[in-house]
């Protein structure tokens, strides 16, 4: 009879208390002023993290999503790698061509300043490339 009276005093206490009954108030009319997208994340938020087996299972998610990522850019770095890293012949012409063209360039525009272009530098870019 003790313990009932208790369980009931304590419910009733808590229907009463002014500051339970603000704090609650206070609540609702907050959830109220946010917007609807904001509502959504909260009240998902608390049932998510609401609950010991949901919590657990949103880490092994977000883990194993970590994991796939991981896995997936690194079998793709590796398949890079393993790619020839000489150049084609058509990559070896393209540059030569280049390079014809930048001297082409380069004595056309010394023609038109009339030889006061510094070559010095052009010959040592097309040292470098070459």
């Amino acid at each position: 009879s003790t313990e009932v009276l208790t369980k009931y005093s304590r419910m009733y206490e808590g229907r009463i208390s002014p500051f339970a009954e603000f704090s609650k108030r206070e609540k609702d009319r907050g959830m109220k002023e946010l917007r609807v997208h904001d509502r959504i994340t909260l009240s998902s938020g608390r049932f998510l993290l609401g609950n010991k087996y949901t919590r657990a299972f949103l880490f092994i998610y977000s883990i194993s999503l970590h994991l796939l990522v991981f896995g997936v850019l690194w079998s793709m770095s590796l398949s890079s790698m393993n790619r020839a890293t000489a150049p084609s012949h058509e990559e070896i012409c393209s540059r030569q061509q280049l390079i014809a063209n930048a001297a082409r360039f380069f004595q056309s525009a010394d023609e038109d300043h009339n030889g006061l272009l510094d070559k010095s530098e052009f010959d040592h870019a097309m040292q470098g490339k070459s």
